[in-house]
C-alpha cells in the first residue's frame, strides 16, 4: 500500500499543528550553540597561525610579483611569472622564480645587486598559479579560490566570510587528492565546535595546493526544504537562521564537526612545512632585438 504525501494544504487542522510542533522541535534543537559558534568563527583570528605562510609559498606561473630595491629603480616593478618559470626585470634579465619562496629571490637579488638583502623587498601580489576548491555550505556558494600558502582551514573559511546557516555541524572535512604525487587520497576531518570554542586546533589542518575544503548540509536545513516555499522563511525565522545568498551579506557565519581521532585539549596548530631549499638559476636575458 502506497503511503501519501501530507501538505499543510492539504492537511487538517490537527496534522498542520503536529507539523508544526515537530518543526518547533526541531528548532530549538538546531539553536543550541550555534550563537557561540558563529561569532567565534570570525572572531578568532590569530596572527601567529599566519607566520611563515607567505614566507613558505612556492612562486609559480603566472603569479605577480612586485620587487623593490632601495636605490635601483632598474630592478623595481611589478613582473608577472611566464610560462618559463621566469620574471624579467626592467633591465631584460631574467631570473627563475617558479619553485621558489620569496625568501630565496630575495637572496639571489641580492647577490646580483650587491646589496643587502635588508633593502631588497619581494612579494606575490596576485596568487594564481594554485587554488583551493571549496564545496557545499559556504558564503558565496561553490568556488574555486586563491592558494596563498599553508592557511589553516578556519583561516580559509575567514578569507572566504564563513560558512551558510544552512552548514551542517557535523560535516566539515578536507579531501586531499594527491594528484601530482601520486599517492593515495586523503579526508581530514575538522572539529570547528573544538577549535573555536574549546581552543583545541589539532584538527586545524593547513590546506595545500588543490585541497577540496567540504562543508556538508545540516539536518533542519533539509528539512526546511520538505515543506513550500511559502512556508520556509517562517521555518528560517523559528530555526534563527536566514536564506544563504550569494555575496553572503547578512548570513550568520556557522559551523562544527567531529574529528576521526581525539586530541587533548589545547593541542598546537599544525606547523608549516618548509619547503626543501633549491638553487635560483641564473638565466641570461634573451635576445629582444628585431632581426
Amino acid at each position: 500500500m502506497q503511503g501519501r504525501r501530507i501538505s499543510l494544504r492539504s492537511a487538517t487542522p490537527r496534522r498542520s499543528l503536529a507539523l508544526l510542533s515537530l518543526l518547533l522541535v526541531t528548532a530549538a534543537g538546531c539553536a543550541g550553540d550555534r550563537s557561540h559558534v558563529e561569532k567565534n568563527l570570525m572572531a578568532n583570528r590569530d596572527q601567529q597561525r599566519r607566520d611563515g605562510v607567505n614566507e613558505y609559498y612556492l612562486v609559480g606561473f603566472p603569479d605577480v610579483l612586485e620587487i623593490e630595491v632601495a636605490g635601483r629603480d632598474e630592478f623595481c616593478g611589478k613582473a608577472a611569472v611566464g610560462a618559463d618559470g621566469r620574471v624579467f626585470l626592467r633591465n631584460g634579465q631574467g631570473i627563475r622564480v617558479e619553485g621558489h619562496t620569496v625568501a630565496e629571490i630575495t637572496r639571489d637579488l641580492a647577490e646580483r645587486t650587491g646589496m643587502s638583502a635588508s633593502d631588497i623587498r619581494v612579494r606575490v601580489v596576485e596568487h594564481q598559479s594554485q587554488q583551493i576548491f571549496l564545496m557545499g555550505e559556504v558564503v558565496g556558494w561553490q568556488r574555486t579560490i586563491a592558494y596563498q600558502g599553508q592557511e589553516t582551514v578556519l583561516d580559509v573559511l575567514q578569507r572566504v566570510g564563513g560558512i551558510t546557516p544552512g552548514a551542517a555541524p557535523n560535516d566539515v572535512y578536507v579531501v586531499r587528492s594527491h594528484l601530482v604525487d601520486g599517492q593515495r587520497p586523503e579526508v581530514f576531518r575538522v572539529d570547528l565546535d573544538a577549535i573555536v570554542l574549546k581552543r583545541d586546533t589539532s584538527t586545524n589542518i593547513r590546506v595545500m595546493p588543490f585541497d577540496q575544503i567540504h562543508v556538508g548540509e545540516s539536518r533542519e536545513a533539509r528539512f526546511i526544504k520538505c515543506f513550500p516555499r511559502w512556508f520556509q522563511p517562517m521555518c528560517r525565522a523559528l530555526c534563527g537562521t536566514r536564506r544563504a545568498t550569494k555575496d553572503g551579506k547578512g548570513i550568520a557565519k556557522r559551523g562544527e564537526a567531529r574529528s576521526q581521532a581525539s586530541a587533548p585539549p589545547g593541542a598546537p596548530t599544525a606547523p608549516i612545512i618548509p619547503p626543501e631549499p633549491t638553487p635560483v638559476e641564473d638565466t641570461p636575458a634573451p635576445d629582444r632585438r628585431l632581426p
